[in-house]
C-alpha cells in the first residue's frame, strides 16, 4: 500500500476524485499507473489510460477485467493532434465531454493536448515527465552531444501555462513529489490509512532481478517497456527485496 501512496495523493487529495468522475491516467500499465486505475476502480469513478506501446495493453485488460476495456486503454500517437483525437473517442466512448481529472506522468508535448481535454473544473495533476526524460543509456553519455541537444529543444518548446487564464478556462494545474511530504506524518498516515480500507490487491510485479543484475534493470526501466513494478532483491533469499 506504500507503493499507491503517489497515486492516492494525486487523485485523492489533489484531484479531490468522487464516484462517477471521469479521469485520464497516464503510463496506465506502470507501477503507479495500475494502482491508480485501481483506486478509481475503488472509488466508482471511470478511467481512460494510455500506454506507450501496444505491447502494454493487454497487461490493463486482463488486471481490470470488466472495467477498463479496449476503447479505454490509448496507446498514445506520437502525433499531438492525433492524440487529441484519440482523447476525444475515448470520451465519446464514457459519454462525457471533458476529462475532470488527468494523472500525468508524461507531459512533454503529451501535456498540451491532456490539458485542452480537462472539462470544466478539470485538475490536471502532473507528477512526472517520462517525455523529457532520455532513454536508454545514453543519458549517462557525455560524448553524444545530440542527446544534450535534444533535451535542450524539448526543453525550450515544453508547454507553459498562462496564469491569467486560468480563471477564465476553469481549470487547474498542480505537481507534486511525496519527499516533500515525508515531514507531515499525520497526513501520510491518514492517506495510508484510507488505502487499507480500499483493500487493493497487491501490486503487480512485471520483472525481478537480483542485486548484481541492477544496471541491467536500470536500462530496462529507461527504455520504458516495463509494466508493473521493477523489484530488485537484496541477498540470497529469493523472497528478499
Amino acid at each position: 500500500n506504500v507503493q499507491a501512496l503517489p497515486s492516492h495523493y494525486g487523485l485523492s487529495e489533489l484531484g479531490n476524485v468522487k464516484p462517477g468522475q471521469c479521469v485520464l491516467v497516464h503510463s496506465c500499465a506502470g507501477g503507479c499507473g495500475l494502482l491508480a486505475l485501481a483506486i478509481l476502480r475503488a472509488k466508482g469513478a471511470k478511467a481512460v489510460g494510455t500506454v506507450g506501446s501496444a505491447s502494454k495493453v493487454d497487461v490493463v485488460l486482463e488486471r481490470f477485467k470488466g472495467y477498463m476495456t479496449r476503447d479505454l486503454v490509448v496507446v498514445r500517437s506520437s502525433d499531438p493532434k492525433e492524440y487529441s483525437e484519440q482523447l476525444r473517442r475515448s470520451l465519446r466512448t464514457l459519454g462525457a465531454d471533458g476529462f475532470d481529472i488527468a494523472l500525468d506522468a508524461v507531459a512533454g508535448k503529451y501535456f498540451q493536448p491532456t490539458f485542452d481535454a480537462l472539462g470544466p473544473g478539470g485538475r490536471h495533476v502532473v507528477y512526472g515527465a517520462a517525455d523529457m526524460t532520455p532513454q536508454g543509456d545514453t543519458v549517462w553519455t557525455l560524448l553524444n552531444p545530440m542527446v544534450g541537444l535534444r533535451l535542450a529543444w524539448k526543453y525550450l518548446r515544453r508547454p507553459r501555462v498562462d496564469p491569467l487564464e486560468l480563471p477564465a478556462q476553469n481549470k487547474s494545474v498542480m505537481g507534486f513529489n511525496l519527499i516533500w511530504m515525508f515531514s507531515k506524518v499525520s497526513q501520510l498516515i491518514s492517506l495510508l490509512d484510507e488505502l487499507y480500507e480500499m483493500d487493493l490487491e497487491p501490486p503487480l510485479v512485471g520483472q525481478t532481478f537480483a542485486f548484481e543484475d541492477l544496471p541491467q534493470a536500470l536500462r530496462l526501466f529507461q527504455s520504458g517497456q516495463t509494466t508493473g513494478k521493477v523489484v530488485i532483491r537484496v541477498g540470497g533469499d529469493d523472497d528478499g527485496e
